[in-house]
């Protein structure tokens, strides 16, 4: 399974890479929401893991326009932030098409879990158990 990973902490996207990898999935990596519509477009992730304040274009926006276009509507979208842990931020990524939303600190068994799991939905297999 294929996984981008984007954040604009190089830190977290090493963080959650190393995670990733470990847990067999292949992950790219945008530090921009520009980059990450782009990668998306070109290299079809079963998953994109979206940070919501990004540079250029929030990840709320990345989702909408991912989820706007035929060729990328299908892949799922995990949310991740480090400071919008409110109802709010949770319900509007819900209404954007987002699948799941993860908080900091994120327990790495927790985000495989969830991250195969949106996998499994958007490639419309069943969710594999842990």
């Amino acid at each position: 399974m294929r996984v981008l990973a984007v954040d604009d902490n190089e830190m977290h996207c090493y963080a959650l890479r190393r995670v990733l990898e470990h847990s067999g999935f292949e992950v790219f990596v945008a530090h921009s929401g520009s980059d990450a519509i782009n990668i998306a477009r070109d290299q079809k992730p079963d998953v994109v893991l979206l940070d919501i304040n990004l540079p250029d274009v929030n990840g709320f926006e990345v989702c909408s326009r991912l989820k706007q276009d035929a060729a990328t509507r299908g892949i799922a979208v995990v949310f991740h932030s480090a400071t919008e842990s409110t109802g709010p931020a949770k319900s509007y990524a819900a209404t954007v098409g987002g699948s799941a939303f993860l908080t900091y600190p994120i327990d790495p068994s927790q985000l495989a879990t969830i991250v195969k799991g949106a996998a499994a939905r958007a490639i419309g297999a069943k969710p594999a158990s842990s």
